[in-house]
């Protein structure tokens, strides 16, 4: 073989092999946003958990409707012996960065009796409380975010007529609703690295625009079974000073509710 053809083998070689590292680095440059957008999605992935849970609450503190005010003193078995209906759930959504939470508790009570004058009478109030917050996680441990409560409480008195229409029955009924901003933070951590879980959130809130003042604290543990289900214990205090209107139209409720919590959480 002479000299040209030995020139023209290595320029062939070289220009075959220039092609394949120009395929090769094509199909990097091809694969490099789809690895990045993979990475990407796996960092944001979010993940889902739903727990149904059931508080046993007490309430102290003072209430008033129209020219009436009284102190609220109510253990949690007055409570659930004159509950009608109960519903309370907690949802978070969660990836690397962000937690939504809503939480969501309603309770309907009633209760049946006589006056000092042996009329019939009975008293009826109904509760409704939505928190919802946006967290952000500022490290492994700590998150802090703002959010909002909205608050609808509705009452209602009836006293039946005396005998021979000498005394008047009474009829009343009240509903209010109102928001409060909040301020919220939640600290939490596995136990020694196991499937137990403790933490504490909690909230600040009102400002005036709604209460005058609002606030819970709220610690709790888990212990997760399985990668579905987690069993947690809690107990929650929640307070709200919140007043509006005058004269027959007034309304006061100053009350701090609190018990222990019992739940079950499905991760998924």
């Amino acid at each position: 073989m002479n000299l040209t053809n030995k020139k023209s083998n290595v320029s062939n070689i070289l220009t075959r092999c220039s092609i394949k590292n120009l395929l090769l680095l094509a199909m990097c440059l091809f694969m490099m946003p789809a690895l990045a957008q993979e990475e990407t999605e796996k960092e944001k992935k979010w993940k889902f958990t739903a727990s149904p849970y059931l508080l046993f609450p007490s309430m102290n503190g003072e209430a008033g409707i129209g020219p009436l005010t009284a102190e609220v003193d109510v253990s949690a078995s007055d409570i659930f012996s004159n509950l009608d209906f109960g519903a309370m759930l907690y949802f978070e959504a969660q990836n690397d960065k962000w937690a939504f939470i809503f939480d969501g508790l309603f309770m309907d009570l009633s209760k049946d009796g006589l006056t000092p004058g042996k009329r019939n009478a009975s008293v009826g109030m109904d509760q409704l409380g939505i928190t919802v917050s946006g967290l952000y996680r500022l490290n492994s441990w700590a998150e802090a975010g703002i959010g909002g409560r909205i608050n609808s409480i509705g009452s209602s008195l009836y006293i039946a007529p005396g005998e021979g229409g000498i005394l008047e029955g009474q009829d009343r009924s009240m509903n209010e609703t109102w928001f409060d901003l909040i301020i919220a933070t939640r600290v939490q951590t596995n136990f020694n690295d196991s499937n137990w879980r403790l933490g504490l959130s909690a909230d600040i809130g009102g400002f005036g625009i709604g209460s005058d003042f609002a606030w819970q604290l709220h610690p709790f543990a888990g212990y997760q079974f399985s990668k579905l289900i987690e069993m947690g214990v809690a107990y929650r205090w929640l307070g709200m000073n919140y007043e509006n209107g005058s004269g027959m139209d007034h309304f006061l409720y100053d009350i701090v509710t609190s018990g222990p919590e019992i739940g079950v959480s499905f991760h998924f």
